[in-house]
């Protein structure tokens, strides 16, 4: 039994109405030039043979009465691998749209909360002799480094690794905990958490006056970006439906390493002025460009080396101008790394991992509670970065399942009340692989986002290729 943290906690709780809290990849593999295709029955024995190395795959969520402390995983007594493990069938030769339009349906939808939080999607059929396997967990349960982690237990850098699953090792479920236990421990962690709150501030007072130099030193940067303002309530800063929809688009990892090398940026500089450019474009094709740069939130792994391996979240935000009024490809670039740079330098001079405990002290109860106000409130398009930009490192050579190659891997990431467009990629085998997510009421055409930010990116190329 494991408490889940107040960062945990908080996908569950943002899950309101047309919002959900989970994330998803879609993986497509060379299925054909396999001994065996993958199929779901497939999965299911490679899942059962390995699940003893990720034991919270067998969890289900176990609330505490009136809601008076964080939620439990606790061993699920029913557990059935074929509830989450299934096949999903697509008349061959399957299109790639036929494919979004798939993963556009599975991810519109919320998890069953009364079992284990994961659901695996099996697509055979695809052009080319090609299977997708579509992988669905909520995002209370992973965060992008953990994702990783799972990923090294499931798949193999072999291709010529042993498929015979053994079958799986002996398990016993732990009992559920009781009502009344779970009311006595909330009862006694609710009378600790002043003398824990009073700890944790001591703790963050601490870490501000070890870090004041640094901070005091921002602080005129940070009135400037204030001055300077940003735009809020673009077209993105809306409240979503409960439909999706999905772009997947690659781009050479080489390409913009050269980008990066020639114009001295970090990768991610580059990736963040290409989607600044990229969405420019398309905002200015819709006649919906601000004056001022939209705001970003980007995702950042406070997760020590302590603590690589173990599940959960371990995530924090930066917030940045993403610069898309500046014309210019490459003065874009030079706002970009300056921005982050500034960015960077004001979250690593906050102690955010003290901070971020904080959210342990907040009750479900409360916390639900503030979710749906402000979903029926209009405030949360004020508020909301106009997008979240994330950039997950992975695996720089090739990786296996059940024999098969896997060709690309994309994300599939969330939206949000007030925030409609999340860009997520994640580099594999020399690639970078981004899946947009957006609700089509807000944004129809996204691959007119896909197609803009791509490029972009040739355009930037063409401007480093000039300079050499």
């Amino acid at each position: 039994m494991k408490q889940l943290s107040g960062l945990d906690a908080s996908f569950l709780n943002i899950e309101t109405g047309p919002v959900y809290g989970h994330v998803s990849s879609v993986a497509i593999y060379d299925s054909a030039n396999a001994a065996e295709p993958i199929t779901a029955a497939r999965l299911q024995e490679r899942m059962m043979s390995r699940i003893h190395l990720l034991p919270v795959f067998r969890h289900k969520l176990v609330t505490v009465p009136l809601d008076l402390d964080q939620p439990y995983w606790c061993d699920d007594p029913d557990f059935d691998i074929k509830a989450h493990i299934h096949d999903v069938g697509i008349t061959a030769p399957g299109t790639m749209d036929q494919l979004k339009e798939i993963v556009s349906r599975i991810v519109a939808k919320p998890l069953d909360r009364s079992r284990p939080l994961w659901e695996m999607a099996v697509i055979n059929g695809l052009e080319g002799g090609k299977t997708a396997v579509v992988s669905t967990v909520h995002h209370s349960l992973i965060d992008g480094g953990s994702g990783n982690d799972i990923n090294s237990i499931l798949l193999d850098r072999d291709p010529d690794a042993d498929q015979n699953n053994p079958p799986p090792q002996p398990w016993t479920p732990e009992p559920i905990p009781d009502a009344l236990s779970l009311m006595t421990s909330a009862m006694t962690a609710n009378a600790l958490r002043p003398l824990k709150a009073a700890k944790l501030q001591w703790d963050v007072f601490t870490e501000l006056v070890q870090k004041s130099p640094n901070i005091a030193k921002l602080a005129p940067m940070m009135a400037s970006t204030a001055v300077t303002g940003t735009a809020h309530n673009t077209v993105f800063n809306a409240k979503p439906t409960n439909r999706r929809i999905w772009e997947p688009f690659r781009i050479p990892l080489a390409e913009v390493r050269q980008i990066k090398k020639a114009l001295g940026a970090t990768v991610n500089d580059v990736v963040m002025a290409e989607c600044a450019g990229g969405l420019r474009t398309w905002l200015k094709a819709h006649d919906a460009l601000p004056d001022k740069p939209l705001t970003a939130s980007v995702p950042v792994s406070i997760r020590s080396e302590s603590q690589k391996g173990a599940l959960g979240n371990q995530v924090s935000m930066i917030y940045t101008e993403l610069p898309t009024d500046v014309d210019d490809p490459l003065e874009r670039l030079k706002a970009v790394n300056e921005a982050m740079k500034s960015a960077k330098e004001m979250h690593d001079a906050l102690p955010m991992a003290q901070m971020i405990e904080f959210g342990d002290f907040a009750t479900p109860g409360l916390t639900s509670m503030v979710a749906r106000a402000s979903q029926r409130s209009n405030m949360a398009g004020q508020a909301m970065p106009s997008v979240t930009i994330s950039n997950v490192p992975g695996a720089q050579w090739p990786m296996y399942l059940c024999g098969a190659k896997m060709l690309e891997f994309y994300p599939v990431s969330m939206i949000v009340d007030g925030q409609v467009l999340n860009i997520t990629l994640q580099s594999y085998n020399g690639s970078l692989d981004f899946g947009i997510i957006s609700c089509p009421h807000t944004v129809p055409d996204l691959k007119g986002i896909a197609d803009a930010i791509l490029a972009d990116h040739q355009a930037l190329l063409a401007e480093v290729k000039k300079k050499q």
